[in-house]
């Protein structure tokens, strides 16, 4: 399957929205502590929405050249079924 660029944008926007949703705290000293939490939960709404991302696609039609350590060129290798990214 193809990247799927569409679904990447809209969990970023809601993690964004998530993150601007967060109430303010009760507190005004516990401003930073509730800040931080709100980037920490950004960080990782963000990072399983890339991880998803890059994981959703397929590998495909891949071709190495394998080379003697002399360098001259002793074959090629093809994938020949589709790879996923782990």
């Amino acid at each position: 399957m193809p990247l799927n660029k569409s679904e990447l944008e809209t969990k970023i926007k809601d993690a964004f929205k998530k993150a601007k949703a967060t109430p303010p705290p009760a507190d005004p000293k516990d401003a930073d502590k509730v800040q931080e939490q709100i980037n920490a939960q950004l960080a990782k709404d963000l990072a399983a929405a890339i991880d998803a991302f890059i994981r959703g696609g397929d590998v495909k039609k891949i071709t190495v050249d394998v080379n003697a350590t002399g360098g001259g060129k002793i074959g090629t290798g093809t994938q020949t079924g589709v790879g996923k990214v782990e």
